[in-house]
């Protein structure tokens, strides 16, 4: 799965990936064949096959969606299974339950079985997984091969007829296995190679708007900044890496640990509150002046609440508060909005789409769902989390290139299921909310440096190749102008440079390089076995 975010033309934030699959599912069906039921009966000796004898205790959910008993002995399901879903897992044995739950609530109309792969975990997922998920067959890794090897590990062992792939940290709605496989078994569904579903964020959202006045920092930075943001609460609980941030920040800054964003002078900021109730909302941020923020959101048409800076605004149906920002020291505010104001569930990704100048992108990310996006479509990429595949056609491609680890395998994936002459499409009943950056932190050095890598090598196999020369031309330019500038900034300031972002990009040229030979040989056997020219498949690339 990758998205845009806050990109520019000179490449100089090198992201386009992100709400990554680092932990995701691969799964297979037939529709129509099996009887009702959402595991087919195990089979003795058959490792793997979901189902459990009457007398097993699961200790959890089990997987018997419409029966009863459980799809155990007697059940009448048939001997095989029609699908596999396989779960990469590294470390999420808080994730896993909720998946897995939601997973063994599938209602469809054949069977499926359930593997889980777990990349070396360190936490106890392992155990956990024995103890209340022995319907689940468990594949070890000894080293975390990340999301493309973790996943091969059990593609290549799958001999269903589809491939599905889930993240251990989303979870899925009850028709969405059922949803997500339908089209294969409809008019046309011989030329389809994937299907991909609506992901939407797992919690539900308020959304803000936002006004300041702005400034520019000087010659070396032509942004408009208003407030520096560091801390973001909903009920005291610290939420500022949940925010999502698109229509209002120029993205994350400052160390991992200690992130803090720069808004722009106006837009909007999507903010995870719980289902209902009140939400007491604190924000602490900084300026380079004493200034006041506007925050705007929907609510009742009743009459305004009173007190400081509050009033009704569009007769009523709309509140906002005046904040103040003392300056360049940071404070706090807090502003309590009532329970009439609605809350709202944001997309994911409903498709991917790949720009013409080489960055993948998720197509409908971080937009509000008010159906805009409920028409079945063809799109150019599928996404990690949540898609379906014919195994048949995955054998034969050799599923994700293990060398990925992770970002860019999907989009990378799906080009090469492209190029066999197979259309990918989008079904918007196939659900799915996703836990955002649950396995990996969105702009954390591992973040940055295999989205800027991955997409490299993507399009080194893949794109025709001025656009694959013109990308990796620019990318060692950019990074030597971004060296020189931050030595003047450091110099002229008379402080050390930041220089970590500079070695990082030397780190991910080095790592490209190294890759470059094999990458060369897999783009010719690319050319060898497909039916679609590469120029033709680059009528798909959109603009920014």
């Amino acid at each position: 799965m990758s998205h845009i975010t806050n990109l520019t033309s000179n490449d100089l934030t090198s992201a386009a990936a992100a709400a990554p699959p680092a932990m995701a599912a691969l799964g297979v069906a037939a529709p129509g064949v099996a009887a009702p039921g959402s595991l087919t009966k195990a089979t003795p000796g058959a490792p793997g096959v979901g189902g459990i004898s009457d007398a097993q205790d699961t200790g959890g959910a089990v997987p018997a969606a419409g029966h009863p008993d459980g799809g155990g002995s007697g059940s009448g399901w048939g001997e095989r299974p029609l699908a596999t879903i396989v779960i990469v897992n590294w470390n999420g044995a808080h994730l896993l339950p909720p998946c897995l739950d939601a997973v063994a609530k599938q209602v469809t109309g054949f069977g499926f079985q359930t593997w889980v792969v777990d990349n070396a975990s360190s936490d106890h997922s392992r155990a956990m997984l024995a103890e209340r998920y022995p319907w689940v067959r468990v594949i070890e890794s000894s080293r975390n091969l990340g999301f493309a090897g973790g996943n091969n590990l059990a593609l290549r062992q799958v001999s269903t007829t589809y491939a599905v792939l889930l993240n251990n940290d989303a979870i899925p709605e009850p028709d969405w296995l059922a949803n997500l496989l339908a089209p294969f078994d409809q008019p046309g569904g011989d030329k389809l190679g994937a299907v991909t579903g609506k992901v939407v964020f797992l919690p539900r959202f308020l959304r803000l708007r936002l006004e300041t006045p702005t400034f520019s920092p000087g010659p070396h930075d032509s942004r408009s900044l208003g407030a520096r943001i560091s801390s973001v609460t909903v009920n005291g609980r610290d939420v500022l890496r949940d925010v999502l941030w698109e229509k209002l920040t120029f993205g994350a800054e400052g160390p991992p640990t200690a992130p803090f964003f720069w808004t722009r002078g106006n837009g909007e900021m999507l903010v995870p509150v719980p289902e209902s109730g009140t939400v007491t909302l604190g924000l602490t941020w900084a300026a380079e002046a004493a200034k006041t923020v506007m925050l705007s959101w929907d609510g009742h048409s009743g009459p305004a609440d009173g007190g400081p800076g509050w009033a009704a605004a569009d007769g009523g149906a709309a509140r906002f508060a005046a904040l103040p920002v003392t300056g360049t020291e940071p404070n706090a505010v807090s502003v309590t909005i009532d329970d009439t104001a609605p809350r709202v569930d944001v997309i994911n990704n409903v498709g991917g789409i790949v720009l013409r100048d080489g960055y993948g992108a998720d197509r409908g990310y971080q937009e509000v769902d008010t159906g805009q996006f409920s028409n079945p479509e063809e799109v150019f990429t599928a996404c990690g989390n949540g898609m379906a595949m014919r195994a048949e056609l995955g054998h034969d491609l050799g599923w994700f290139d293990d060398d990925f680890f992770l970002y860019y395998e999907d989009t990378d994936l799906s080009w090469r299921i492209r190029s066999r002459g197979y259309s990918i499409r989008y079904v918007p009943g196939a659900v799915l909310r996703h836990v955002h950056s649950a396995s990996s932190v969105e702009w954390s050095p591992l973040f940055v440096f295999h989205t800027d890598r991955n997409r490299l090598l993507m399009l080194t196999k893949d794109a025709t190749l001025p656009l694959a020369a013109a990308a990796v031309a620019r990318y060692p330019l950019t990074t030597a102008s971004i060296a020189i500038r931050t030595l003047r900034q450091g110099w002229r300031a008379r402080s050390r440079p930041a220089v970590r972002p500079t070695l990082l990009r030397l780190k991910v040229i080095a790592s490209y390089l190294r890759l470059f030979p094999s990458m060369v040989g897999r783009r010719r056997e690319i050319g060898r076995t497909a039916s679609e020219r590469r120029r033709a498949l680059q009528d798909w690339l959109v603009s920014r």
